[in-house]
């Protein structure tokens, strides 16, 4: 059986508890997803966002690596294996595992960023497609059922100087820089503040913010709309409700923790 949208992180089991422990109560950056942005084409950018691969947690190593394992007819026309298809790597001065690279030279109609590396990610095909979410959808899963959530939150960021926060990076606020790299998700087509030519960013990426949602138990589309179309007072509102049911739950739990000790 498919993969419901609310069990696509049962695979990583380790990855679900950080993000229901993580995004649950946690903070948003409201007012950055007021930002205009296009929606992801394929026509338009060719993958550009995956052209340094991804880091990866252990959980989602083995998961991919285990999908790899299980398909070797699809991967090795890519000539991927599980052994390939990962690398070590150091982002922002720190090391990680991450998606493995290959050299690859973007189409020029791409107006690919002059700091990014001319390579791709190891799954990405020369379109600009991705053969995890490409697999996925021809077993009738789920679209991102196989890929990391980094990859189809882009260019949602969880996380601002070491502190968990749901927001939208730019270019004047992005924390993704080193030396000869002046950011990530605002250069890429789908997180480029683009004016009047794109939709208040919560529109544009509201089947991510909307599936990210159904996983933690907390609806943020819903709220974000909520601040921007109605006020801040009407977003407070609604996460005072799901704090409110989340301690509710919590309370449940400890009464059949009780029961069963008894």
């Amino acid at each position: 059986m498919p993969l419901r949208t609310d069990q696509l992180f049962d695979p990583m089991p380790d990855t679900k508890k950080y993000f229901k422990r993580r995004m649950l109560r946690a903070p948003i950056d409201y007012e950055s997803f007021g930002i205009s942005l296009r929606q992801c084409t394929m026509e338009s950018c060719c993958g550009m966002c995956c052209y340094d691969g991804v880091c990866l947690d252990e959980d989602e190593e083995h998961y991919i690596g285990a999908i790899v394992d299980a398909h070797p007819v699809f991967f090795k026309e890519m000539g991927i294996t599980r052994e390939k298809a990962f690398e070590d790597a150091h982002f922002l001065g720190t090391e990680c595992r991450k998606t493995a690279t290959r050299k690859y030279k973007h189409p020029e109609h791409v107006n690919f960023p002059k700091h990014f590396e001319n390579t791709k990610c190891i799954f990405r095909f020369d379109d600009g497609r991705c053969s995890l979410q490409t697999l996925a959808m021809e077993h009738g899963e789920h679209p991102w059922a196989y890929k990391p959530p980094s990859c189809w939150l882009h260019p949602i960021s969880l996380e601002r100087e070491n502190k968990t926060v749901l927001w939208l990076p730019q270019k004047d606020t992005d924390l993704v820089v080193e030396k000869g790299y002046p950011g990530y998700a605002p250069y890429t087509r789908c997180g480029e503040d683009c004016g009047a030519e794109g939709m208040p960013g919560y529109e544009a990426l509201k089947p991510e913010l909307e599936t990210l949602g159904i996983l933690v138990g907390r609806d943020f589309y819903t709220e974000i709309k909520a601040w921007h179309e109605d006020g801040p007072s009407a977003a407070k509102q609604l996460v005072a409700e799901v704090v409110a049911q989340a301690d509710a739950d919590k309370k449940k739990k400890k009464k059949k923790r009780k029961k069963k000790k008894k």
